[in-house]
């Protein structure tokens, strides 16, 4: 008999390759993805940070919270200043006196503390998030 097809156990043989395959590559395409957000997120912050650097710079002051963004879309600092993280979950500015300031994102997590804050002060990146990069 010259039968032509797959045997059972062939078939089994490949669905046991795929789901090994797909058992690896899940997980990693979803660091990669966390990866990839993360460093969107500190490079649109840095953007930030140096906007709020240079308004500094010429108004020896940094926005309160109460003219943050406004402040500096008015002044040319920035032509728009995004307002949610790559996770979608807002920015947190704070600037009480002038002389200080904090822009946070928390992460994937989206809560205050934990290992995946993103945090400026004053222009320095002082919290990385999750990945070290």
């Amino acid at each position: 008999m010259d039968e032509k097809g797959f045997t059972m156990v062939e078939l089994l043989i490949v669905l046991a390759v795929l789901f090994i395959l797909s058992g690896i590559s899940i997980p990693t395409y979803t660091v990669i993805r966390s990866r990839a957000r993360e460093t969107a997120t500190e490079l649109e912050m840095l953007s930030l940070a140096k906007s709020l650097e240079l308004y500094n710079s010429d108004n020896q002051a940094y926005p309160v919270t109460d003219n943050y963004p406004d402040a500096l879309i008015i002044g040319n600092y920035i032509k728009s200043v995004p307002s949610k993280d790559a996770w979608d979950s807002a920015y947190r500015y704070t600037c009480r006196n002038g002389a200080s300031y904090v822009l946070e994102s928390f992460g994937l997590n989206k809560r205050d503390g934990g290992n995946d804050d993103i945090v400026f002060y004053n222009g320095s990146l002082i919290e990385s998030g999750a990945y070290q990069n």
